[in-house]
């Protein structure tokens, strides 16, 4: 279970950087132990930010979020992608392979992001 924790950690790490990357205030984040996984729910505002700019980002988050989750990668990657200051999309796709379920949306200038990832699969 704590490899499971730290895992969680990253992903919401890098989620927190993707987020502050854009420009996001008010982030609040909630996750959620459910009897079958973790869901990890992220509420921000990202004002200022040129909304067709957001929508681009938001469109590419998803793109790497929703794939395929893949256990083999999760595991030989994670320690490869490293600790950098800012969010690449090798770590958004490397979260997309970590998650069983995930999608961000944007309305107005709020975004809400929503994981969920499965125990012991």
């Amino acid at each position: 279970m704590n490899e499971m924790r730290q895992k969680i950690s990253r992903i919401v790490d890098e989620l927190m950087i993707f987020q502050f990357n854009n420009g996001a205030e008010d982030i609040q984040i909630n996750l959620r132990r459910q009897k079958d996984g973790i869901e990890i729910l992220f509420g921000s505002v990202c004002p200022g930010h040129g909304h067709g700019d957001m929508e681009k980002q938001v469109e590419r988050l998803n793109r790497y979020l929703k794939v395929e989750r893949n256990e083999a990668m999760e595991a030989y990657f994670w320690g490869l992608a490293g600790e950098d200051e800012g969010c690449d999309n090798a770590e958004l796709q490397l979260i997309g392979q970590m998650v069983d379920q995930a999608e961000a949306r944007l309305e107005g200038d709020k975004l809400s992001i929503r994981l969920f990832r499965r125990f012991g699969r």
